[in-house]
């Protein structure tokens, strides 16, 4: 009598424990029919990185596009400048903040860029260097006929730009933290197509920017997601005031 009763607790217990596995994968994830992706919310990334310690970080350097050197934000901080008053709150040591983002780059002029050696010097001293491109590669797409072949196209030389980028910069700085901001969706209302799009392209990039150590990728598309007409600027593409600082704070919360 004791051996069966055994057997079935037994047997009640390993189907539970399949039942709990097979339910977690499936609320976990959800696959968006591309090329065999799985796309991650990215509200669970978050807790997922690593901290980095910053109480003795003095030199930052960014790098990229529009969105990295501040377009949109009404006040001319951007959120690097955001983040650096976050961390002189925290830690009262002042920060050195260089930033050599250009409006309009895509990601082969930043490859251009830092080939040249120009800015070796800059990323040689950096103790953390940001990072924000992609955003221009991806907008171009939403005026091509084939949108579908164009992003495919437009994703695949974006990688190797975005691997390119990262080498060169490890080939001057093996220490410094680099984190990349990841994508919001501005297109929400003007080319809702793009969307899915967009979640490939933001999960390409965290597979990349993951495969290299002391890295981070900084997830924003939830956080625009909440109060995008507040967190987008008038041009209802860069971030504003508002949208600089919630990603300076996202950057607060994963590298501190």
């Amino acid at each position: 009598m004791h051996t069966k009763i055994k057997w079935t607790l037994l047997i009640i217990g390993v189907l539970a424990l399949t039942l709990l596995i097979f339910s977690g994968f499936f609320t976990s994830s959800t696959d968006d029919g591309m090329n065999g992706l799985t796309l991650t919310d990215e509200r669970v990334e978050e807790s997922e990185q690593t901290a980095v310690p910053t109480e003795d970080l003095t030199d930052i350097l960014i790098l990229g596009d529009s969105i990295g050197s501040g377009v949109g934000d009404d006040e001319q901080s951007g959120f690097g400048e955001r983040y650096v008053a976050l961390l002189e709150g925290e830690y009262h040591h002042e920060e050195v903040i260089t930033n050599i983002s250009v409006p309009g780059y895509v990601s082969h002029q930043l490859v251009s860029k830092l080939d040249s050696g120009e800015h070796h010097a800059m990323i040689e001293e950096a103790q953390l260097i940001i990072l924000s491109i992609g955003g221009n590669d991806l907008n171009r797409v939403r005026f091509e006929d084939d949108i579908e072949s164009s992003f495919e196209e437009a994703l695949s030389d974006y990688k190797d730009h975005l691997d390119s980028v990262i080498r060169e910069i490890r080939s001057v700085n093996q220490a410094a933290q680099l984190a990349f901001i990841g994508l919001y969706n501005p297109y929400v209302r003007e080319s809702p197509e793009l969307t899915d799009l967009l979640l490939v392209w933001n999960e390409e990039t965290r597979s990349i920017i993951n495969s290299y150590t002391n890295t981070a990728y900084i997830p924003t598309y939830q956080l625009f997601n909440e109060d995008l007409d507040s967190y987008l600027a008038s041009d209802h593409f860069h971030p504003s005031a508002s949208g600089h600082q919630v990603i300076a704070e996202q950057l607060y919360a994963i590298l501190n």
